[in-house]
């Protein structure tokens, strides 16, 4: 069973929207839904990394 198996959709197109834009974009307000679903949807062993992003964004606004 590879580790993507478990991956919901929702996550995945997320991340790859996420993923084509600078970090300037993701961490924008526009972007904050988007962002959102991610958080939401994340398996277990990402979800670490995206609340630190969570956390540099609340900094920002």
């Amino acid at each position: 069973m590879a580790a993507t198996d478990n991956v919901h959709p929702k996550f995945t197109e997320a991340m790859e929207k996420l993923s084509a834009m600078s970090e300037e974009e993701r961490l924008s307000e526009k972007n904050k839904d988007l962002f959102e679903q991610a958080m939401n949807y994340a398996p277990l062993d990402i979800q670490p990394k995206l609340v630190a992003i969570r956390k540099k964004y609340d900094e920002l606004h």
